[in-house]
């Protein structure tokens, strides 16, 4: 089990390299993101109605954590890449 929990924590590090790498061009980052919001994030009026969420519902709540998570790191690592590459102003 630690092997695969390795091996997505590899795979997880590359998708956020590649998506910070993206996400300094703002035409490819604005495609990625909406692609990402269509496609696979449960969207506000597709909730589970129930008490209990049913499983489907749970899973698909986590994946879209997941994918969230992913973005916001790569959107951190990208801002922290730019402002350490800008020119230090002399005061």
């Amino acid at each position: 089990m630690e092997n695969i929990e390795f091996r997505l924590a590899a795979h997880r590090e590359i998708l956020v390299a590649v998506l910070s790498a993206l996400a300094k061009n703002d035409d490819a980052w604005l495609v990625i993101n909406r692609i990402l919001e269509e496609e696979l994030i449960v969207q506000d009026h597709e909730e589970d109605p129930g008490i209990v969420p049913s499983e489907a519902f749970a899973r698909q709540n986590a994946v879209t954590a997941e994918i969230s998570s992913i973005l916001q790191d790569a959107s951190a690592r990208a801002a922290a890449e730019t402002a350490a590459a800008a020119p230090k102003s002399d005061r």
